[in-house]
């Protein structure tokens, strides 16, 4: 199947081969490698990206409370971010 490289260096790659493989766009990482003139795309999971002892470091300082954390609820968080959206909308 043929496709096209946009400006961005990015590459579509074709349903069917999405399909066949499992991969969902989005969700889903890569490995890229070149090796004698062949791209190789080898799906992976994000933990096969960090090794196990620092994944699990990473989601233990996630869910950690720490002093001066703010929390918001979903609500207050939406308006936030409209309202900061709003201050930065490039100018006509």
């Amino acid at each position: 199947m043929l496709s096209k490289i946009t400006r961005g260096s990015q590459v579509t790659i074709p349903k069917p081969i999405m399909e066949r493989i499992g991969l969902k766009a989005g969700c889903d990482y890569v490995d890229i490698e070149y090796r004698q003139g062949i791209v190789y795309l080898k799906p992976v999971d994000i933990e096969e990206r960090i090794p196990k002892e620092e994944w699990e470091k990473l989601k233990r300082k996630a869910l950690r409370r720490e002093r001066g954390d703010i929390t918001l609820s979903a609500e207050e968080a939406e308006g936030f971010l409209d309202r900061r959206a709003k201050r930065h909308k490039p100018q006509k």
